[in-house]
């Protein structure tokens, strides 16, 4: 399919920051790193630590040139004791407000979810957690329990699935974690460290994830968290564990814990993934061992591309893809009995009617860029595009409590809209959107699957989703703001919608289920 857009001569970036590099940039570094030094071998504690570190030094790299120069950076101990009792306090005023809403009992469950805080839609007046809800329904359907645990101090309400908060229990446990890294430290083996700093150092790339000391509190954490997530599955004792996101700390640590206990875990997929995400491709095995120990037994991926790449590197091991594509998507696509799909899609409809017949452009936004990156030169092309253009400026989730920041900003007026495509469903949204414009969002997926074309104004988003350039549903395009413009314009008049393919989730449910009976054995230490 093609959408029309014609790339622009020369490819010129917007604002274009000096010696960027991209994801791939970064992946082959990795590569080299994994080549040269025997990062499979580094311990703590009996710990293999390298899958945890391996994230935190590519997206710390990452930050260093897409992030705000002088951005805050995470709090110290201090800042972290401080938050962790708001959170606390704020988690029993949400509980109390919400008491409908709080999963209270404390027995066994077929399946247990773990979000991973974010991914929340408000939906007929409730929060819907979007990747976890609809396989718990999906589950329900077989008659199967679940329990659903929420990280972060985001506490939603009222809830959809009755839930509990879990960040208090998981401040407790970091906070222990870092404590005994700094004063009981165990054992670390980590052969060649100092060699491989050196070598990043030769290359143009930091090292300070890779330290030492961080490599033993990370450690610590990933193991103080463990066990307190290991005390919350033996009450549950789930045949299958879910989770959205593995690659953090806290997701790791929920990995480490299913694993101990003798649970399967499959990571949900929550947006884009492919070749060039450190967290699902190119990993390389120990030469001792069938699987990582903070990689997820499964994963529930959207389509025979991020199965492709898990294969590359996980055939003969424990680790294996399944296609269950997005079952959230599947709500919007086939038209849902769920309370709020049809109202949501009125508002859409009502929001695309003041448009006036301008075409719509739908822009996602990501979290985590600075202001040149991202902002000022979203500002310009507004400015430029004047009121041949309807823009609904969507905000990451993760963005919400900066609406009135960004609303400055971008000088928002009649042909910007940003309150109610921020709080509406994205999926209520694509069907009445002419194209998608984004930096880098995984948009770009759903997009796709709506029929909605995508523009991609950095080289950077266009690697990331390379299969969909490649079959037409999306299309990097740069320049000044008044060449992007001029054709979005274009573009926008085309028309060309083609659908792609989406599995049903029904089949993947069900072949996690049978590789997971009931008759699950316990392992407690």
């Amino acid at each position: 399919m093609s959408i029309g857009l014609q790339p622009l001569e020369p490819p010129l970036r917007l604002n274009p920051p000096a010696h960027q590099p991209k994801s791939s940039d970064l992946m082959g570094v990795l590569a080299e790193l994994e080549g040269r030094f025997p990062v499979g071998e580094w311990q703590v504690g009996g710990l293999h630590i390298w899958p945890l570190l391996r994230q935190r030094w590519y997206f710390r790299e990452w930050a260093a040139h897409y992030v705000q120069p002088g951005a805050p950076a995470v709090s110290a101990s201090r800042g972290y004791l401080a938050q962790a009792a708001a959170g606390a306090l704020a988690a029993v005023q949400a509980n109390r407000r919400d008491s409908a809403g709080r999963d209270r009992a404390d027995g066994r469950r077929d399946l247990v979810f773990l979000s991973d805080g974010v991914s929340f839609a408000r939906l007929g007046g409730q929060w819907v957690e979007r990747f976890c809800d609809p396989l718990i329904a999906l589950a329900g359907r077989r008659g199967l329990t679940s329990a659903l645990w929420t990280p972060l101090h985001r506490y939603h309400q009222p809830r959809f699935t009755p839930s509990r908060f879990v960040q208090s229990r998981v401040d407790g446990a970091n906070l222990w974690g870092a404590l005994r890294g700094r004063i009981w430290a165990p054992d670390a083996v980590l052969p060649g460290c100092v060699a491989m700093a050196k070598w990043l150092s030769g290359q143009g790339f930091g090292s300070g994830a890779l330290a030492p000391a961080k490599a033993v509190s990370d450690a610590c954490r990933v193991r103080a968290v463990a066990d307190r997530f290991k005390q919350m599955l033996q009450r549950a004792r789930p045949r299958l564990a879910f989770l959205v996101s593995f690659y953090g700390v806290e997701g790791m640590s929920f990995v480490l814990a299913c694993r101990e206990c003798g649970v399967p875990v499959v990571d949900i997929q929550h947006g884009v993934q492919g070749e060039l995400h450190p967290a699902y491709a190119a990993w390389k095995m120990p030469p001792d061992r069938d699987r990582h120990a903070l990689l997820p037994d499964r994963f529930w991926v959207w389509s025979a591309w991020e199965r492709s790449v898990i294969e590359r590197w996980s055939v003969g091991t424990g680790h294996a893809a399944v296609i269950g594509g997005n079952p959230w998507m599947d709500l919007w696509r086939k038209g849902s009995a769920w309370a709020g799909v049809g109202e949501a899609l009125a508002q859409a409809r009502d929001l695309r009617d003041r448009a006036r017949g301008r075409p719509v452009v739908l822009v996602t936004l990501q979290f985590g860029l600075s202001p040149v990156e991202q902002l000022e030169p979203l500002a310009n092309l507004l400015q430029a595009a004047g009121s041949r253009l309807c823009f609904w400026v969507r905000l990451h989730p993760a963005m919400l409590e900066r609406r009135n920041e960004i609303r400055a900003r971008l000088c928002s007026g009649s042909t910007v809209e940003i309150d109610e495509c921020s709080d509406l469903p994205l999926q209520a949204l694509l069907p009445y959107c002419d194209l998608h414009l984004t930096h880098s969002s995984s948009t770009v997926i759903e997009a796709a699957q709506f029929g909605v074309p995508s523009v991609l104004t950095t080289a950077y988003g266009g690697e990331l989703f390379a299969p969909l350039v490649a079959a037409g549903h999306a299309r990097v395009l740069a320049g000044d703001a008044a060449q992007l413009a001029r054709a979005l314009v274009e573009s926008a008049a085309v028309g060309d919608r083609q659908s792609a393919p989406a599995p049903p989730a029904d089949a993947a449910l069900e072949q996690l289920l049978a590789a997971s009976p009931a008759s699950t054995t316990w392992k407690f230490a």
